[in-house]
């Protein structure tokens, strides 16, 4: 298990190199417009931060939904011993 876990990281680290590297090399400029804003940046830059913001929000919904579980298997846990012990005198 912890072989495939490490050649996971390095296949991840790779592609973001690589990632880096692309985008290191295109430098063409956009204009982004906020609601009160504008500004000028790299199509690279643009997609980074775009990326993380999507990995951020997706890591807090799925943080959200295992923390919501994890209540319920509590609860669960909370009635059948409760359950069981009203039983068992």
């Amino acid at each position: 298990m912890k072989l495939k876990g490490l050649l996971s990281l390095i296949a991840i680290l790779a592609l973001l190199l690589i990632g880096g590297f692309i985008g290191s090399q295109n430098t063409h400029s956009v204009t982004v417009n906020y609601l009160i804003a504008q500004s000028d940046m790299r199509v690279s830059v643009l997609m980074l931060v775009v990326f993380l913001c999507g990995a951020a929000l997706s890591t807090i919904v799925f943080l959200l939904y295992t923390l919501r579980l994890k209540w319920r298997v509590a609860s669960l846990e909370r009635q059948l011993k409760k359950s069981t012990r009203v039983d068992n005198p």
